[in-house]
């Protein structure tokens, strides 16, 4: 029978005055899935008298198929949807499915659901929705496909191919011959259903809206086929995780238990052989073949799915560009093609786990592992990663989320403890996390290395236990950083469900002996060790790492070099181009590269993320130090300077190393354009020392410049540098870390082929001395000072980058979400609505210019006065437009963004008041604004 899982907040009263008599289904055999498809959209409902008439039929889902939203105007902006507030008010998932998300008019369906939603589709989908859906003892795949779709049955088909997993579905809005070709049978008009229900039952339904008005619709009633049986019972694939994982558990020994909870390292210990059955890289856990349970396979994959040392003779794989490079998108189909391009390649190489998703907000420019990462602020990293972590396991592999927290930066990582009050913690980087998780689903979550006030990572109450499994309600396994383990009960209590590679990167596997003595004698309950083992199996379950079993293949190197250079060309930022150097006009004949090794390709960063093996080989340029961990430095090769001479064959273009100033000095001055390409390498396990470009590259960029004023730098960094030669030198490109495809990227924007659209998802300070730090002992390698036992982030707490700008009055480099393009923008008529804690802003969008291009609408909330936090963003909207053209867009904003985070209660509250809404290019350049009071209230 039904679950409600989340509360309706409705009394027994009002349920028990309700007509059974009216509202009872018809019997349908057995445990059944229900769906109310509605004939329209309401405009207007009493959410009350709604909300009880949904419990009283038992509604696990409610659809609405031909949903039109006109076209916003300068005079009115749609309200948001009141089934979206319904939602709100009830816990409920909300969705409004696109058929054409650029249109003006939105054309689509509206699905909402009460049962937990544990996988879904989105950007890569137009026009159709997945939504797979658990009510604890069953699963169910639900399909709609919106009014004014595409009409061809392929997209559906293939929807369902790649999401099913088996699970009884339900396609919605689908012509009859789409729903056939998709292997689904009819049920009444514009739906069908598929194996795994075994009766189906439909009949009209009116919906009282208010006290006057009623709308039309019909009740789906579908009855679950009976259990399969049988010695293996979990293989039931109309069941749903949880209780295909009980049953297993339940037919499991105690060494098979404790076998699942600690991986072994996948490369060996010491040197010696790889562990039976591992294909070779971070972790493998082996399988039980008597229980039909697959190994555990982990790969490495921050940037692309790694094979240290080429140790998988004959594997590679697409060396994608940085986190930075793809937060700098500010557009989520990027981030989601990005992360399927790793999901589709780890599973071709017999991967099922990837340690992906990187979420850690940059709080300093030299932490070394910001390559990794997606940016300062919670909104857009959260948004961004969650969509690569939805891209990774749309290919059934499932991704972490790490590094759960506060890992920051690096120096002294496997120690040191990031203070912060719990407020602060809630609204940056958790919040970061959070967002994601919502976003993106992951299956696992790791751990952190560092403490968080005082307490390890992995053996965090507060964050594992607490907010992330009962708050967040979590339903994965969380795994630890390797070598992040420090005790078994204290750990496993604590909320750690497995330890990675302890025999290597650990003093002890504390989750083999040492937790076997604690569940022996008590100190650990049995039902915390069921647990751990339960929630292993069933994110193997709901990722189909039993069902669809990863399959070694050649990997598409076409379409991840698509995929890699799509990013580079909207990820890479033009920061500075007075005059218009760029892009390079025809009548730029004589071109000089100087530096970077440009000539042979593009660098990358260092550490466990490092992908060494691509279609196109590995390093080109061996031998640059460091040469051993975290190195070796690596080139991708994607020579810009080939790149160049590809697009411009009507140019002279030559390459000088830029060891010699003088020399390099003499080349600029001879061509009509200096190119400097400048790099900074930077890796895990170490922070930059300063925020410098090393080896003399600022004295090579200053005399080039002198020596031609038409010089252009093409910074390869991990992040914000000092950049002392600035007013000398017009045009700045920063392209990141930009993977295999940057030099065909980098002369694709160079030359105007593709018109910049990056912008910046973090601050640019001047120096050193406009961060909260400006001195951190122990930065870089064999530091002259010993680190500090502690990071105080109490010192700007949630003011992270462009907050901590504002609350100080400091003027940056370049601001956080700054960024040019070859054409201009106008932004005219800004208005908003809100209903209940959703809000809506709309504003007018005109391509002034001459050239296609993209920009990027940032939403900020400037807060009340006296508020510690001055600004927010709240939302964003990248929007493409041909010369001429003008668009109104929407721009919805996430309502914990416009909250605070009540500590004693554990809720997020809008606080009512005064507030500006500001239409920006970046955070300190509005264009539009707009006054507002906000009523406050509690944000669900």
């Amino acid at each position: 029978m039904k679950t409600i899982t989340k509360p309706l907040a409705l009394t027994a009263a009002i349920a028990l005055s309700l007509s059974a008599s009216a509202f009872a289904a018809p019997a349908v055999g057995g445990e059944a899935f229900t769906v109310l498809r509605l004939d329209q959209a309401p405009t207007y409902l009493d959410a009350k008298a709604v909300a009880e008439q949904l419990q009283a039929l038992d509604v696990d889902a409610l659809t609405i198929g031909n949903v039109i939203r006109p076209a916003d105007t300068t005079e009115s902006a749609q309200a948001p949807d009141p089934l979206a507030a319904l939602a709100d008010d009830l816990g409920y998932t909300y969705r409004f499915v696109s058929a054409d998300q650029a249109a003006a008019e939105q054309r689509g369906s509206i699905v909402l659901s009460r049962l937990p939603v544990e996988a879904e589709s989105g950007v890569e989908a137009p026009g159709l929705n997945y939504l797979r859906l658990n009510d604890g003892r069953h699963v169910v795949a639900l399909y709609t496909r919106a009014a004014g779709a595409d009409a061809d049955g392929a997209p559906v088909k293939a929807l369902v191919d790649g999401s099913r997993l088996g699970a009884p579905a339900l396609l919605l809005g689908s012509d009859a011959d789409s729903a056939t070709a998709a292997g689904f049978a009819a049920i009444g008009k514009g739906a069908g259903y598929s194996a795994g229900f075994d009766a189906a039952t439909t009949r009209p339904v009116k919906l009282r809206l208010d006290a006057d008005t009623s709308v039309a619709g019909q009740l789906l009633t579908l009855g679950y086929s009976a259990p399969v049986g049988g010695d293996t019972p979990w293989m039931d694939t109309g069941l749903s995780a949880d209780a295909r994982a009980k049953l297993l558990v339940a037919r499991m020994t105690v060494d098979e238990k404790f076998q699942m909870l600690h991986s072994y390292f996948g490369l060996g210990k010491d040197g010696g052989p790889l562990p039976e059955g591992a294909v070779g890289s971070a972790g493998f856990v082996p399988g039980v073949p008597r229980l039909g349970i697959p190994a555990q396979q982990s790969a490495d994959a921050g940037v692309g799915v790694t094979n240290p040392g080429g140790i998988r003779k004959g594997d590679h794989a697409t060396a994608m560009p940085s986190g930075p490079s793809t937060a700098s998108t500010w557009n989520p189909q990027i981030a989601f093609t990005g992360g399927a391009t790793m999901g589709r390649e780890a599973w071709q190489q017999r991967f099922n786990i990837l340690l992906a998703g990187s979420v850690n907000l940059q709080r300093d420019p030299r932490n070394g592992r910001n390559f990794e990462y997606a940016g300062e602020d919670p909104v857009l990293a959260g948004r961004l990663v969650g969509e690569s972590i939805r891209g990774v396991q749309s290919q059934h592999v499932i991704s972490t989320m790490k590094h759960f927290a506060l890992n920051d930066m690096e120096t002294s990582r496997n120690f040191h403890s990031a203070e912060i009050g719990e407020q602060a913690m809630r609204e940056s980087d958790l919040l970061a996390f959070e967002i994601a998780l919502d976003a993106g689903k992951p299956g696992s979550v790791m751990c952190s290395y560092n403490r968080i006030n005082g307490t390890y990572g992995c053996e965090h109450d507060y964050l594992m236990n607490q907010v992330l499994k009962q708050e967040w309600k979590f339903p994965g396994f969380v795994m630890s950083d390797w070598g992040g383990v420090h005790s078994g009960s204290k750990a496993a209590l604590a909320g750690l469900d497995q330890q990675s590679a302890g025999e290597v990167f650990d003093k002890a596997v504390y989750f083999d002996e040492p937790l076997r003595l604690a569940v022996a004698g008590g100190t650990v309950p049995q039902a915390r060790l069921n647990d751990m083992v339960a929630r292993i199996l069933r994110t193997m379950f709901a990722h189909g790492n039993f069902d669809l079993p990863p399959q070694h293949g050649p990997i598409d190197d076409e379409a991840g070099f698509a995929a890699a250079q799509r990013t580079v060309e909207e990820g890479s930022v033009l920061l500075r181009n007075a005059g218009d150097v760029l892009p390079l006009g025809r009548d730029v004949q004589r071109i000089v590269i100087i530096g970077g090794h440009a000539d042979k390709g593009v660098i990358g960063g260092g550490g466990s993320s490092m992908v060494g093996w691509t279609a196109r080989g590995t390093n080109a340029v061996p031998g640059v130090l460091p040469t051993t961990w975290p190195g070796p430095v690596i080139f991708h090769p994607s020579s810009p300077l080939q790149a160049l001479r590809a697009e411009r064959p009507d140019a002279t273009i030559e390459y000088v190393d830029g060891r010699d100033v003088a020399a390099a000095a003499r080349a600029a001055a001879a061509a009509d354009v200096a190119i400097v390409f400048a790099t900074q390498w930077s890796a895990e396990s170490v922070d930059l020392p300063h925020m410098q470009l090393p080896d003399n590259q600022d004295k090579l960029i200053a005399g080039v410049a002198k020596a031609n004023p038409k010089t252009v730098v093409v910074l390869e960094t991990n992040g914000p540098v000092e950049l002392p030669w600035l007013q000398q030198v017009p045009a700045i490109l920063q392209a990141w870390y930009p993977g295999i495809r940057g030099g065909e990227a980098i002369a694709a924007l160079l030359t105007g082929k593709v018109n910049p659209s990056g912008r910046l998802p973090v601050t640019w300070p001047v120096d050193a001395s406009q961060l909260p730090r400006p001195h951190v002992n122990g930065l870089g390698f064999n530091p002259k000072q010993k680190p500090d036992d502690t990071i105080d982030y109490n010192i700007e707490g949630a003011n992270v980058g462009y907050k901590w700008f504002a609350a100080k009055g400091l003027t940056p480099q370049f601001a956080f979400g700054h960024g040019l393009s070859y054409t201009q923008f106008q932004y005219d008529n800004l208005s908003y609505t809100a209903m209940g804690q959703r809000l809506v802003a709309t504003v007018d969008v005109r391509n002034t210019g001459k050239v296609a291009g993209a920009d990027v609408a940032q939403l900020y909330l400037k807060m009340p006065e006296g508020s510690t936090t001055p600004i927010r963003l709240i939302g964003f909207q990248k929007v493409t437009l041909q010369p001429g053209e003008s668009r109104r867009i929407r721009i919805e904003a996430e309502p914990k963004a416009m909250a605070s985070f009540d500590t004693a209660d554990k809720q997020w509250k809008i606080a009512e008041g005064r507030y500006e809404l500001q239409l920006s290019r970046s955070a300190n350049e509005p264009l539009q604004t707009s006054p507002m009071v906000l009523s406050g209230g509690v944000v669900k």
